[in-house]
């Protein structure tokens, strides 16, 4: 894994990290209330969804400000 992740931009490595244990959390919790299996992975689906856009836009702003100082 600390292979896979070397060279990646570093907030973006934080921000998976931090929606691996979030969603992992996530679907145990509503797991464990008893619903069913595809309530829980459309509730983490959309949760995902979300970091990914934080991702992309931490990225993009980066880019942004690099692109103005040059």
């Amino acid at each position: 894994m600390l292979k896979r992740q070397e060279g990646q931009d570093p907030e973006a490595k934080r921000i998976a990290w931090k929606a691996q244990h979030r969603l992992h959390m996530k679907y145990h919790r509503i797991s464990a209330k008893g619903k069913g299996g595809k309530v829980a992975v459309v509730a983490v689906a959309r949760e995902l969804l979300g970091f990914i856009w934080a991702i992309g836009c931490a990225i993009e702003d980066k880019q942004v400000s690099v692109s103005n100082v040059a």
